[in-house]
C-alpha cells in the first residue's frame, strides 16, 4: 500500500506530466514545493536599459586585467593556509554593499594547482563549497572561493528577496568579470588552473573559461547551455512571480518569453568555446528537476573534445550523494591541461 506522501508526490508528477521535470528526484519537487511561496522578481524587471544591452558585454578578446587583493585574515591547520581577502570589483555600476568582491582561499604547501569555485544560486558564504570541495588541497589543487555579487557580505537592503531581474543580470555579469580577473592574476602563480561550479556556479564557471584569454580547465556541474528553460520550464519557474512580472491578467505568457530572452543572452553557445574545450568536463544529473538535459547535452556539443558525465541523482541530492564524482570531475579537468 502507498504511503499517503508517496500518493501525493504521485499526483504531482501527473499534474506536472511529459514536462522536463516529469523524472525530477523527489528531493527536487520537495524543495520547489517549500520554496514556491517564496517568489523571486517580485520587486520586478528594474533597469529596463541595463537588460537591453547585456549581450557582449564580456568576451575572451577584451584585455587582460587583472587586480590586487588585500588579504585581511589568516589561519593555519597544518600544512593549511586559510587567507580570507578583498577587491574591488571590476564591474562598476555595483551597488555599493556590492562593490567590493571577497574571497576566501585555501592553501597547501606544495600545491601546484588551483580551482576557482563558483557560488550556486542562494549560495551565500563559503560553507557549502568547502564541504563539497574542500578535500581537494589534499589531491594538489588550491581552492579560491568567491562570493556572489548581491549575496553573503555583499547583500543589499532587503536581501536576496529585494534583487529584481536587473540585479540578478548585474550579479552574472559580476560574476564572471571578477572570475575573470582573479583568473588573470592567479595564473602565474601555478601550473595549472581552474574554474568550476554548481548548478548556477557552473553555468557562470562555463562562462568565466569562455571568455578568459588563458589556457584554463573547467568544471561545469548540473547546468546547461542556457538557464532560461530553468526559470521558466524547470522547477525554477515555480518561485518565480510571474504575476507581477506579467504586470497584469492574459501577459504571463509574454512575460515567459522575455525572462527566457534574457537569460538567453548569457547562452553558453553565444561565446567561443574556451582556449582549451577539451579540458571541460561537463556533468549532469538523470533526475533533475531544475536542468533539462537537452541544456546539458547541447553545452557538451558546444565545447569540441569536452567530457559528458552522468550523475543517477537529482539536482540536491547529488550535493549530498555524488560530493567524490564531483571532485573527480574537477581533478579530472584539470588534468587535461
Amino acid at each position: 500500500m502507498r504511503r499517503p506522501a508517496q500518493t501525493r508526490f504521485g499526483n504531482l508528477r501527473l499534474r506536472i506530466g511529459s514536462s522536463g521535470v516529469a523524472r525530477a528526484h523527489v528531493v527536487d519537487l520537495l524543495i520547489a514545493l517549500l520554496s514556491r511561496r517564496s517568489k523571486m522578481f517580485s520587486l520586478g524587471w528594474g533597469d529596463q536599459a541595463f537588460l537591453s544591452g547585456l549581450r557582449g558585454q564580456v568576451s575572451q578578446a577584451d584585455p587582460l586585467r587583472t587586480i590586487s587583493i588585500a588579504w585581511r585574515s589568516s589561519e593555519r591547520r597544518g600544512r593549511t593556509m586559510r587567507l580570507d581577502g578583498e577587491f574591488p570589483s571590476p564591474l562598476s555600476g555595483l551597488p555599493a554593499e556590492a562593490g567590493t568582491a571577497h574571497l576566501r582561499a585555501w592553501l597547501r604547501d606544495g600545491n601546484r594547482s588551483a580551482c576557482l569555485v563558483l557560488a550556486g544560486s542562494h549560495d551565500e558564504g563559503y560553507r557549502i563549497r568547502e564541504r563539497v570541495f574542500g578535500s581537494l588541497g589534499g589531491r594538489g589543487v588550491d581552492l579560491y572561493l568567491l562570493e556572489n555579487p548581491y549575496y553573503g557580505v555583499r547583500r543589499i537592503p532587503g536581501g536576496i528577496a529585494a534583487m529584481k531581474v536587473s540585479d540578478h543580470a548585474m550579479m552574472a555579469l559580476g560574476m564572471a568579470l571578477e572570475a575573470r580577473a582573479l583568473l588573470c592574476t592567479l595564473h602565474p602563480q601555478y601550473q595549472k588552473l581552474a574554474v568550476a561550479g554548481y548548478s548556477m556556479g557552473g553555468h557562470m564557471a562555463a562562462i568565466a573559461a569562455a571568455v578568459t584569454p588563458l589556457p584554463v580547465a573547467c568544471a561545469a556541474l548540473a547546468t546547461g547551455a542556457s538557464a532560461g528553460s530553468i526559470y521558466t520550464r524547470g522547477l525554477m519557474s515555480w518561485c518565480v512571480d510571474y504575476n507581477r512580472l506579467a504586470g497584469e491578467p492574459g501577459l504571463r505568457g509574454l512575460a515567459q518569453e522575455r525572462l527566457q530572452s534574457f537569460f538567453d543572452a548569457a547562452d553558453i553557445t553565444g561565446f567561443e568555446p574556451p582556449i582549451r574545450p577539451d579540458a571541460g568536463i561537463i556533468l549532469g544529473c538523470t533526475r533533475d528537476g531544475y536542468v533539462l538535459r537537452s541544456e546539458t547535452e547541447r553545452l557538451h556539443r558546444h565545447w569540441p573534445g569536452s567530457t559528458l558525465r552522468w550523475v543517477n541523482a537529482g539536482h540536491f541530492s547529488a550535493l549530498l550523494t555524488s560530493r567524490n564524482t564531483l571532485r573527480d570531475c574537477v581533478t579530472d579537468a584539470i588534468a587535461k591541461l
